[in-house]
């Protein structure tokens, strides 16, 4: 299975929370079924897909493979189960397909059908047919929004793959009211309850609560008709009245943050009526809820994946980690690697221990590539042409198992490699753009943080070429500063500076020079922050962008150019 670009089929299908979900985490639609003509009519005006109707009427025949089933079966019980009931459809299509994966969703009063006897007779059956299954309530409040709604959630894998489901989304990370209700201002005056309503409810609540809450909160009245604020909402029921959750006891939750305590981004299509969206969003899945389990699942997978290539595929990384840290590691001979790669997934043919049958294509790979993202920085080498496959370096038959990893995980391995090559350069370049990007104005700009920031990027030669820049800089804001030169004449001694400053910092010696980077620092804050501010700060920031700019420019070209591939977006818990 591809878990960087999955399949599923979505059975009780709703309106789309458990899609939502599963597209988020990289899936893609093959088939959908629904019976409700409300959720069919509004699955089609977002999705662009009308599902199949009764899932125990379909011929799993009939039904494209999938990589993960996805069931978010009606709250109740006596549909599910029974010979004819909804969860037979799920275990008939288990059987005919053999997805990978599965993904069910049941309201919790099913851990407490007969005693819990229902819910353990339905994973023995689920085992029976050869998967390894594990159920755990899970609460769409911990997972990022605030409703608190409490869903049984059951996976199963077809080889026995170890699973825990997903930790809580941090406190801090999670939504709160402020995030999903509309401003006060905007909503209409039909949406407030009357005077007695609202009376009403502000007794019962006092009555409980002695004090209002700090706003915003919703209140919950339940079925006993007692009312309880809280600064979440309570799980949103098909069935109820439409004023039993009311936003500071004054009006009701609006049609839009009905879809946005489910987690529906706010780009989905409503329906018209009030009624019709509160029947559809009550019965939906939590969105976030969907995807947190979803990630953990594919996690789960990939690794499984990765420890069956067993000790083979562990050798062949420590010797690609060893061949990437490599002091002074060309990048060409990094491309080319990552290119030989890359050849393999869209020539399956290719026999990467051979290495014979395609020295030569590789370079030229490698010097395609590299000319694209290293620009005019980029000469192909003279010599060493063959040293990537040396005994030392990426042997052939190393590239072999890592050809193989590459497209089991569709680039995966690719995308390791050039992010450990860019790795360095992106460090650089969020230390440079203040500078190359100067639109916020010198006070955002720090030298001294530039300075101290460049030995973390280990990147020597770089750190020498800025003190040297910074240092031509100096001598340029000097005489501007004391009037010595006009721009015409600056800019004709500009190769000049460039040669005292290379003198100064010990470029042609091999050392720090006159200006080290402890004395560069001092200057700056004296002319940044010091004494000297006010006469000097505004020249010195000048010159230090315009030589920042021209110097290294182009910078970013290699990973911004590799942006394109969709690396960021490849996964694969072996190969971060």
């Amino acid at each position: 299975m591809n878990c960087t670009s999955f399949t599923f089929a979505d059975i009780f299908a709703g309106i789309g929370g458990v899609r939502l979900g599963l597209e988020e985490a990289g899936g893609t639609c093959v088939f959908s079924s629904e019976t409700d003509p409300d959720a069919r009519r509004t699955y089609e005006a977002n999705f662009g897909m009308v599902p199949d109707g009764d899932i125990r009427e379909t011929d799993p025949e009939q039904v494209p493979d999938f990589d993960i089933l996805a069931a978010d079966f009606p709250y109740s019980v006596s549909a599910v189960w029974g010979e004819d009931g909804l969860f037979r459809a799920v275990e008939r299509l288990l059987e005919k397909k053999r997805p990978e994966a599965f993904l069910l969703e049941n309201g919790r009063n099913l851990l407490s059908h007969r005693g819990g006897k229902t819910y353990e007779e339905m994973k023995g059956r689920l085992a029976a047919l050869g998967y390894t299954v594990y159920g755990k309530v899970l609460n769409a409040w911990d997972y990022g929004i605030p409703q608190k709604r409490e869903r049984l959630v059951t996976v199963g894998f077809r080889e026995p793959i170890l699973f825990a489901f997903p930790e809580p989304v941090p406190k801090e990370k999670r939504k709160t009211l402020k995030d999903i209700l509309e401003p006060e201002g905007t909503v209409k005056r039909s949406y407030y309850v009357s005077r007695k309503i609202r009376d009403r409810k502000m007794e019962k609540m006092l009555e409980r609560c002695g004090r209002e809450p700090e706003r915003p909160y919703i209140t919950n009245e339940n079925v006993s008709g007692m009312v309880t604020p809280h600064h979440y909402a309570c799980s949103l029921r098909a069935g109820a009245s439409a004023n039993y959750l009311l936003v500071n006891n004054e009006r009701r939750v609006t049609e839009r943050e009905l879809f946005r305590f489910q987690g529906f981004p706010d780009s989905y299509r409503m329906p018209s009526s009030f009624v019709e969206i509160k029947n559809l969003t009550g019965n939906s899945s939590a969105v976030p809820v969907v995807y947190a389990a979803a990630e953990q699942m594919l996690s789960s997978i990939e690794l499984y994946q990765g420890e069956t290539v067993g000790l083979e595929r562990g050798r062949a990384k420590e010797i690609l980690d060893r061949f990437l840290k490599k002091k002074g590691q060309e990048p060409w001979r990094v491309i080319q690697a990552a290119e030989i790669l890359r050849r393999k997934r869209f020539v399956p043919e290719l026999r990467l221990e051979q290495a014979e049958t395609y020295k030569k294509e590789s370079r030229l790979w490698r010097d395609e590539a590299a000319a694209e993202f290293l620009g005019k920085s980029y000469c192909p080498p003279a010599s060493g042409q063959d040293s990537l496959f040396y005994k030392n370096a990426l042997p052939p038959d190393i590239l072999r198992v890592l050809g193989e990893e590459n497209c089991r995980t569709a680039g995966a391995v690719e995308a390791y490699i050039y992010r450990r090559l860019t790795e360095k350069d992106r460090r650089f370049w969020s230390l440079l753009e203040p500078w190359l990007s100067p639109e916020g104005g010198a006070e955002g700009r720090n030298p001294a943080a530039l300075l101290e920031g460049l030995p973390s990027c280990g990147m020597e030669r770089e750190e020498r070429a800025v003190r040297e820049v910074m240092a031509m800089a100096l001598m340029e804001t000097f005489q501007a500063v004391l009037g010595q030169d006009g721009p015409q004449e600056q800019e004709r001694k500009k190769e000049q500076n460039l040669r005292a400053a290379e003198l100064l910092t010990g470029k042609k010696e091999g050392d720090e020079g006159f200006f080290t980077g402890e004395c560069l620092r001092l200057w700056y804050e004296r002319i940044f922050d010091g004494p000297c501010r006010e006469q000097m700060r505004e020249t010195a920031d000048r010159y230090l962008c315009l030589d920042l700019k021209e110097r290294f420019t182009g910078t970013e070209k290699l990973w911004k150019g590799l942006a394109e591939r969709g690396y960021e977006s490849v996964r694969d818990g072996f190969w971060k």
